[in-house]
């Protein structure tokens, strides 16, 4: 497979086994946001059809096994402008206002369920006691947020990783960053119950916001919470 992406102009920066059985991550190196929804399209292509080469068959289906860890599509996002990135600073986290704005994603993030998590089985895999359901970007490890920081100590490595999207078919890649191109301008980050993040123990998560448990959930929130992609449609 990353004989063929290379071939197809792919860039793949890094590739290992995951959580799951049988389960691998392929990780494309970074780019435009066009750029890499396009690649990505390819990405999947390769991925189906050199299994199906070989007499096997590959699924980002979000949770192919019952009882083990699902499958996603972690999005790694930042901005940069002029050469320079723009979400590196002196506020929270060593991060700019630029950054902390973004981080509407987190706010608006059971609405984009809707859009990133467009299947029943996307639910699945967003339960309890696996990866994923939660909208706080610093937890404990006993819980895997909807959004994160990934510890960067340069200011080019400073980014947003969104890890709730799944692969599946029934949504293009592109859709994915159009739904989360709207949910800026949030004042900023809120500690829960005024808590160091880090100290947010596994009994209080229950106080933590929690991304969507299931397709019905995600469209009621998108119908209940969509001003923020009328701005886009509209181009305000």
């Amino acid at each position: 497979m990353l004989a063929v992406m290379k071939e197809m102009g792919l860039d793949v920066e890094k590739h290992h086994h995951e959580v799951a059985a049988a389960s691998t991550r392929l990780g494309l190196k970074f780019d435009t946001l066009t750029n890499i929804a396009d690649n990505l399209q390819l990405y999947k292509y390769v991925v189906h059809n050199v299994a199906h080469a070989y007499g096997k068959t590959a699924t980002f289906m979000p949770k192919p096994v019952y009882g083990d860890n699902g499958t996603g599509m972690h999005c790694h996002q930042s901005i940069w402008k002029d050469g320079k990135p723009l979400f590196a600073g002196d506020k929270y986290g060593d991060l700019s206002q630029e950054c902390l704005y973004y981080i509407g994603i987190i706010k608006h993030a059971r609405a984009i369920n809707a859009m990133t998590n467009p299947s029943t089985n996307s639910y699945k895999r967003l339960i309890p006691g696996f990866k994923h359901q939660f909208c706080w970007p610093i937890l404990p490890a006993t819980a895997r947020p909807h959004a994160v920081f990934p510890f960067a100590t340069s200011a080019p490595g400073k980014r947003i990783e969104i890890l709730s999207p799944t692969r599946r078919r029934t949504l293009p890649p592109y859709r994915h960053d159009d739904g989360r191109s709207g949910p800026s301008r949030t004042k900023s980050i809120r500690r829960p119950n005024g808590q160091r993040p880090l100290r947010v123990t596994t009994g209080r998560l229950k106080d933590v916001p929690q991304v969507c448990g299931s397709l019905r959930e995600a469209v009621e929130a998108l119908d209940a919470d969509r001003d923020f992609l009328k701005k886009v449609v509209d181009g305000r």
